[in-house]
C-alpha cells in the first residue's frame, strides 16, 4: 500500500523534503494481465509462426516470462510525490521518464474503475491540467480511498470526510449493479442522485441509432470476409425484406431501443452529483467502468444545457459543464453533470450550479426577421431540389405521377424544421451571464460566465452579408474554445461587445 497523504497541499514541504511513494501492491496483479492483453497480437503471430517450427515450446516458454515481468517492473519503476507547489510521477528503468504537474494548474481529477479494478478496490487516477490529451498525469492504480484523497488534496479541499464516500467501485468483490446510493458525507450537498426511471429517456436520444450503425457496419465487414457467412447475411437481409414494411420499421426501433437502454446503462447507472463546503463539484456513474470526477469550482465558466429534439419532447434535458481541463464528451464525457433526465429535475440543477434562474430559464431575445427567413429558406432547399429533379425525370424518364405526392410532406416537414430553428435561436444577458441558445434537432443552450469571455469575434459569410446578419463568437478557454451567438444584425453584435467586455473596446477605441 501506499504511504498516506499529507494533511494539506503544503504540508509536503519543500520538492526536497516531499516523500516519494508507490503505486499499490494490488496493481501487481493487474498490470501483468494489461502488459499481456498489449502483447497478444505478437503472441499471435509467433504462435502461427511456431506451427511450422520443431522447437515451438522454447518461445513459448521466453514470451510469457517477459511479459509478466515488464508487468510486474512497472510498480518498481514508478514513483509519485507532491511537493509544495507540483506533483511529479517517475517512471521508466531503461528509458526514464519524468512527468511534472503544477497544483495551482490542476483542473480536475478522475477516478475510473473498470472490472479489474472493482475487484481489487482499485481505482485509475488521471490528473488533468489542460484541454489537451497529454496534459493529463495519470497513476494507474491507486487504493479507492486514497485516491480520493489524492483528488481532495489536488483540488485544495481536503477533507477527512472524503474518505467516508462510497468507492466509486463499489464493494471490492461485488460486480452486481448497486443498490440505492449512500448519503452523501457530511458537508457535501447532493444535488442530483439517479433513478431508475430515467432509462425511458434513452430510446429518445442518438446513443442508439449510433450504436447499431457501429454493430452494423462491424458485422458487414466481419461477415463480408467469409463466403459462407456472406451468405447468410445475404440470406437474412433477403428474409428482412421479405417482411411487411410496418414490421421493419418495428423492428429497427425496438433494436435502436434496446441499445440506447443498455448504453445508458452502462453509462449513468448510479450517476450522483454533490457539492462540496467549497464548492467543487463531483460526480459518479458507471455500471461496469465506475467513474468519479472532481472539478475544481473556480475553473468552471458555466453550463450547457442540451436539449435534443427527441429528449425535448420527451420533457427531457440534459446537463453539461462548461470548465477549463475537461476532456469532454470527445474525449471520456468528463463534463457530464446529469444524464438525460426529466426537464424538471435538470433546470434546479442548473440553476444551482450558476446561481442564476433568468440565465438557465428566462425568455431570449430573438434575432430578428432575416434570421427567421435564413432558417426557412434552407429548411426548404430540400424539397425545392426534389422538386426540380422530379421536373426532370417525370416528362423524360416516364416517372410515375405519384412521387409528386411526396413533396407535401417533405416541404411540410422542412417548414416545421425552419420554424423550430428560429424558435429555439436567441440570446440575452444577464448581470452575470452571456446565454446562447440555437439549434432545433440538437438544441443546446449556452449559459457562460461573463467574466469567463476573453475575445470575441465577428465572422460573416457571403449569404449573412446579403441577409444583413453576422456570427457573433464569444471565446473562452473552456469547453468547446468558443460559442456562437448566429444571425445577429450588425449593430446588436457590438452592442453585445461593448457591454460585456467595455474595456476591450476601449482599446481599439
Amino acid at each position: 500500500m501506499t504511504e498516506p497523504l499529507a494533511d494539506g497541499p503544503g504540508a509536503a514541504g519543500t520538492e526536497e523534503e516531499a516523500e516519494w511513494r508507490r503505486l499499490d501492491k494490488r496493481m501487481l496483479l493487474i498490470h501483468p494481465i494489461q502488459t499481456f492483453v498489449r502483447a497478444l497480437p505478437a503472441l499471435l503471430a509467433i504462435f502461427v509462426v511456431q506451427l511450422n517450427s520443431e522447437d515451438s515450446d522454447r518461445w513459448g516458454l521466453i514470451a510469457l516470462p517477459v511479459i509478466v515481468a515488464f508487468g510486474l517492473l512497472r510498480w518498481f519503476t514508478t514513483r509519485y510525490r507532491i511537493s509544495a507547489d507540483q506533483i511529479e510521477l517517475r517512471r521508466g528503468l531503461l528509458n526514464k521518464q519524468t512527468t511534472t504537474a503544477r497544483l495551482d494548474k490542476v483542473r480536475s481529477v478522475d477516478l475510473t474503475a473498470e472490472v479489474h479494478h472493482r475487484v481489487l478496490g482499485l481505482a485509475r487516477v488521471e490528473v488533468s491540467t489542460g484541454s489537451a490529451a497529454g496534459d493529463r498525469l495519470v497513476l494507474d492504480s491507486l487504493g479507492v480511498e486514497e485516491g480520493r484523497r489524492l483528488r481532495a488534496e489536488l483540488l485544495h479541499r481536503v477533507d477527512p470526510a472524503l474518505a467516508d464516500l462510497p468507492a466509486p467501485t463499489g464493494q471490492p468483490a461485488e460486480l452486481e449493479p448497486p443498490g440505492p446510493a449512500p448519503e452523501p458525507a457530511g458537508g457535501d450537498e447532493e444535488l442530483l442522485r439517479f433513478d431508475p426511471s430515467w432509462i425511458r429517456f434513452a430510446p429518445f436520444t442518438m446513443t442508439g441509432i449510433a450504436s447499431a450503425a457501429a454493430i452494423l457496419g462491424f458485422a458487414s465487414q466481419g461477415l463480408g470476409r467469409f463466403s459462407d457467412e456472406g451468405a447468410v447475411l445475404k440470406t437474412g437481409a433477403d428474409w428482412v425484406r421479405g417482411l411487411a414494411w410496418w414490421v421493419d420499421v418495428i423492428g429497427v426501433l425496438v433494436l435502436v431501443s434496446v441499445l440506447a437502454v443498455g448504453a445508458y446503462v452502462l453509462s449513468f447507472w448510479g450517476f450522483r452529483l454533490t457539492r462540496s463546503r467549497s464548492a467543487s463539484l463531483h460526480t459518479r456513474r458507471g455500471l461496469l467502468t465506475s467513474r468519479e470526477v472532481g472539478i475544481d469550482h473556480t475553473r468552471v465558466r458555466g453550463i450547457e444545457l442540451g436539449e435534443p429534439l427527441g429528449l425535448r419532447l420527451a420533457g427531457g434535458r440534459r446537463l453539461k459543464a462548461v470548465s477549463t481541463g475537461l476532456q469532454g464528451e470527445r474525449g471520456g464525457g468528463s463534463d457530464w453533470l446529469s444524464p438525460p433526465a426529466p426537464g424538471a429535475l435538470v433546470l434546479p440543477v442548473a440553476t444551482a450550479i450558476t446561481g442564476d434562474a433568468e440565465a438557465v430559464a428566462g425568455p431570449l431575445v430573438p434575432h430578428g426577421p432575416a434570421a427567421r427567413r435564413r432558417r426557412l429558406t434552407r429548411a426548404m432547399v430540400l424539397p425545392v431540389v426534389v422538386a426540380l429533379v422530379l421536373g426532370t425525370g417525370l416528362p423524360v424518364w416516364d416517372w410515375p405521377r405519384w412521387l409528386l405526392w411526396a413533396l407535401l410532406p417533405l416541404a411540410v416537414a422542412g417548414w416545421f424544421l425552419g420554424a423550430d430553428r428560429y424558435a429555439g435561436l436567441g440570446h440575452t444577458v444577464t448581470p452575470a451571464h452571456l446565454v446562447a441558445r440555437s439549434g432545433s434537432l440538437d438544441r443546446t443552450r449556452v449559459v457562460l460566465t461573463r467574466h469567463g469571455v476573453i475575445g470575441w469575434k465577428v465572422r460573416q459569410s457571403f449569404f449573412q452579408r446579403r441577409a444583413g446578419v453576422v456570427t457573433l463568437v464569444a471565446t473562452t478557454a473552456a469547453g468547446q474554445q468558443h460559442y456562437d451567438l448566429i444571425d445577429l444584425t450588425a449593430d446588436r453584435a457590438y452592442e453585445l461587445v461593448q457591454e460585456l467586455s467595455p474595456e476591450l473596446v476601449a482599446q481599439f477605441t
